[in-house]
């Protein structure tokens, strides 16, 4: 009796692992081998050839390269043309161009330089160097990516703690504001014109003392004011206290 077979796992093809993605522009498509040759053995490297300056703008902005090898002299669009051209889309506005060029003159040079491009390399250029070129050139705007976006979200997070502060504060108004309409008196109070009653805004007759200090930071003392004294109270202390004096002959002798 045969034992089952356990099948073999699949194997799971893993994406290319890449830092650099180079877009190289020739219309020879022998220099884009070599290219081709020097960058293969690169595991962090990736090679986008384009042999149509026509299309180099529009799959440049697709793509999105972090390094662009531009031939100089191509038919139809120069190549100084399609680097005026890479500066002036934002796609592409900020990306390293290094130039490549048969020519070694420095008013080349200078036009290339002058046109938007980060370096010039004379073609062929050694491996070693269009190694480090390329690899110096994309970290460097790699990095400069990395800065824009944590500058941009530490400006956002700027911002979003302005409008909380923002937000906080005008909270803190409504609230004082709303503790000082508690707690200060303002407009007509309707008041009893016989027993001095107030009423609150919710038709609650209150008395004096109690309805002032619950809206008020007040306590209350009481006492006579003089008319009242007269009116009222002078009369019954006056007698009690011709009550409380015992008569001149009640006294006991000394």
């Amino acid at each position: 009796m045969s034992t089952p077979t356990t099948p073999a796992p699949a194997i799971v093809a893993t994406p290319p692992d890449y830092t650099t993605l180079v877009f190289l522009v020739d219309d020879q498509a022998m220099v884009g081998e070599a290219i081709r040759r020097c960058l293969s053995d690169q595991a962090d490297i990736h090679l986008h050839f384009c042999g149509s300056p026509a299309e180099a703008l529009s799959r440049a902005v697709k793509i999105k390269p972090t390094v662009i090898l531009q031939d100089l002299v191509m038919p139809g669009i120069g190549g100084l043309d399609l680097v005026r051209q890479y500066r002036d889309h934002p796609a592409t506005r900020q990306t390293p161009i290094l130039v490549l060029s048969t020519k070694e003159e420095a008013q080349v040079k200078c036009d290339s330089f002058a046109a938007g491009a980060n370096d010039y390399l004379v073609k062929l250029p050694d491996r070693i160097e269009l190694l480090a070129r390329v690899r110096y050139h994309s970290k460097a705007y790699l990095n400069q990516i990395q800065r824009d976006e944590a500058f941009r979200a530490l400006q956002e997070s700027q911002l979003q703690l302005v409008r909380s502060n923002s937000a906080l504060l005008a909270l803190n108004q409504e609230l004082e504001t709303a503790l000082a309409q508690v707690t200060q008196l303002h407009g007509l109070l309707p008041i009893c014109s016989c027993c001095k009653k107030i009423r609150d805004g919710k038709d609650y007759w209150h008395q004096v003392e109690n309805y002032f200090a619950t809206r008020a930071d007040v306590k209350f003392s009481h006492s006579f004011c003089p008319e009242c004294y007269e009116r009222v109270l002078k009369e019954d202390l006056e007698k009690l206290s011709a009550q409380s004096e015992p008569s001149a002959g009640n006294k006991e002798p000394r």
